[in-house]
This record gives structure tokens, sequence and C-alpha cells, in this order.
């Protein structure tokens, strides 16, 4: 299944939640925001938001600076 995340395609064996997708990535201990096909998903929504193919993920991490 391809997806897109943060512009790079990427190819998933199987369907996997937010959550999911978060934990491979490393990301599951930080603080992210995450939109699927330009929609904002909630942290509590995390684990019920599968991806499909052909979804567009995009994980912004909050930075520092001025």
């Amino acid at each position: 299944m391809q997806i897109t995340i943060n512009g790079k395609a990427t190819t998933l064996d199987q369907p996997v939640s937010v959550q999911d997708l978060l934990h491979r990535l490393g990301y599951l201990d930080h603080f992210v925001a995450v939109a699927v096909n330009q929609s904002c998903v909630l942290r509590r929504d995390f684990g019920l938001q599968f991806i499909k193919a052909d979804d567009q993920i995009e994980i912004l991490a909050p930075m520092a600076g001025g």
C-alpha cells in the first residue's frame, strides 16, 4: 500500500493506525501534530484513525526559534 509521509512516498505492508505509524517512525513519545489528507487528527484519535492507500500524511513537530 502506497502512502506519502511528509512528501516522501512510503510503502506499508498492511493498514495501520496513526498511532502505529508514529510508533514505527519513532514519534510516539514526542508531541507532534498529524494531518491525514489535509485534515488534522486529534491526539485522542490516533489509535482510531487508520491510514489507507494513497493517503497523504504530514507529521509536524514544534520547533523553538525566533
